[in-house]
Formats: structure tokens, C-alpha cells, sequence
């Protein structure tokens, strides 16, 4: 069981051409909202497949608001997700083991994200979760499903057209995860260097400090809470990091609901998964 590309097993006119940051993504058997019903198909009368998806949520660059899509995963019925939809676990009954299919549109956009630029040894080897992808800024690109296309025929559009069925992949990654740039150790007080006292240098960037200050900067300018989608765009607009050398390690910090969770126990500000919205710490 593991999240990597190299793992999965093999088989056999939204989001194109454009920049965006991926804000989250939840597993879940829901399509478009709706719960999934069991039941017989009336078309082919045979009990209905219980799908799994992946509802992937990206802000293009420059847009206001995330857009989501979702891409199909698998059998519901072999995995158990957990309760913040990040994190799939074999069933019971399964084998401990259990891998991805290779092939599907999840796994092929995770692995055509790898193949562009982000480094697969940032997912878990030893568990099925893709957290390390939130926060990531990429290119979102629409490549035809030749072999869907070719067994299933062309799909209808919603204005009675016909169009090539579609995978959506990334053909680029930008600014992969790295070192704290600009970052420099500080000196400690009495050291020396070849006898002498050393001078003390720049103090060591704390990326969670300076998020902080970034989201308090953005709630007071907007004058109202937030949702979480917006604060990456936003942290690349507001004063304080417009010409921070770690601007990007705050757009990145802040997309992510466990650190936002640790500046709302520091009482830094508040932040409510539920509604996924940041407001000003009462």
C-alpha cells in the first residue's frame, strides 16, 4: 500500500492549458454532490458499481474563486477513507498491501504530475495519501483517452455536440518543493570563527510565524473571513510578502488544514474545517 506512482498496479475543454494552485482534494463514493445509491441499474439491470472518486479542487491563477473537478479512483467498496477524506486504507478483507490501479484518470494524473516535475519521494511509501500535492502551483493540461475513446465512443456535450473523451494531466510543475530559500542560522551569542567573535547574522525564517502575519495582513484588508481556496492567491498579493524571498513557502504553508489548524490553536486566527473559512482570532 504506498502513494507513489511506481506502485500503482499496471493496466492495460475543463482545466486546459492553465496555472493553477491545487487547494485540496477529497476520496469519496459522492458524484456531483449526490450519495451514492445502491441498487440495480435500470439500463442494464445488474447492481450498480459503487465508484470512488477523487473531487480535486485548483484556483487558476489570477480567478477569485476554486473550481473543482472529479476524476474516478476505483471501487469504493475496496478502500475505507478517512475522516478527512485524505487518506485511503484497504477494506476489510482486503489485502493489507492493496495498490492503486494503474491507468485510472486519479493515477494517471498523479503520475503524469510526477513525471513533470514533482518529486514522487514526497509521497508515502507506506500509505495511500496525496496531501503532499496541496499547495502545489501547476499546469493543468486536457490529453484525449485514446483507448476510452476508441471502446466507448466519443462523449455528448451538454450542447448536443460530440466531443474526444479526456484525462486531465500536468505537463509542468512549478517551483518544487525545496529548501527554505533566503533562510540564514543565526549566530549563537559568544561563538567565534578562527577566534573571533562571529557577527550574527539574519535570523532563521519561521515560515508558520510569517504565514501568520500574512493571513492577519489579509483578513484585516478584506474586513471579512475568508475561505481557505483564496489565501494562495491572496498571500502572493499582500504587502508584507509581494517582495519576501520566501513568498512561495507561504502560499504552500497556507493551503494546508493541519497548519492552519496550528495557528488557530495558537490563537493566531480561527479556522473552521467545516466551512473551510479563516476569520480573525476572537
Amino acid at each position: 500500500m504506498g502513494a507513489r506512482p511506481t506502485q500503482f498496479r499496471k493496466s492495460g475543454g475543463f482545466l486546459n492549458g492553465v496555472d493553477a494552485t491545487i487547494n485540496d482534494y477529497q476520496f469519496t463514493d459522492e458524484f456531483n454532490g449526490e450519495p451514492f445509491k445502491p441498487g440495480k441499474d435500470p439500463k442494464t439491470k445488474k447492481e450498480k458499481f459503487h465508484s470512488l472518486y477523487c473531487v480535486l479542487t485548483a484556483t487558476a491563477d489570477g480567478a477569485d474563486d476554486a473550481v473543482t473537478t472529479t476524476l474516478f479512483v476505483g471501487s469504493a467498496d475496496d478502500w475505507d477513507v478517512s475522516e478527512d477524506g485524505h487518506t485511503l486504507t484497504p477494506a476489510e478483507g482486503r489485502p493489507e498491501n492493496q495498490q492503486l490501479g494503474g491507468g485510472l484518470p486519479f493515477t494517471k494524473f498523479i503520475d503524469s504530475m510526477c513525471k513533470s516535475g514533482f518529486d514522487e519521494l514526497k509521497l508515502p511509501e507506506d500509505e495511500t495519501n496525496f496531501q503532499a500535492i496541496i499547495g502545489e502551483r501547476v499546469r493543468f493540461v486536457q490529453k484525449k483517452d485514446e483507448e476510452g475513446t476508441k471502446k466507448l465512443g466519443k462523449r455528448k456535450g451538454k450542447d448536443g455536440r460530440e466531443y474526444d473523451r479526456t484525462d486531465l494531466m500536468v505537463d509542468q510543475v512549478y517551483d518544487r518543493p525545496e529548501e527554505v530559500k533566503g533562510a540564514k542560522k543565526v549566530a549563537k551569542a559568544g561563538s567565534k570563527v578562527n577566534g573571533k567573535a562571529a557577527e550574527p547574522e539574519e535570523d532563521e525564517v519561521d515560515i508558520a510565524e510569517l504565514s501568520g502575519q500574512a493571513i492577519r495582513e489579509i483578513l484585516k484588508k478584506q474586513g471579512k473571513p475568508i475561505l481557505k481556496s483564496k489565501l494562495s492567491t491572496l498571500s502572493l498579493m499582500t504587502p508584507l510578502l509581494k517582495a519576501h524571498p520566501n513568498r512561495e513557502d507561504v502560499r504552500k504553508w497556507v493551503s494546508r488544514d493541519d497548519n492552519l489548524d496550528q495557528l488557530a490553536s495558537d490563537d493566531v486566527i480561527a479556522y473552521d474545517r467545516d466551512t473551510q473559512t479563516v476569520s480573525a482570532a476572537a
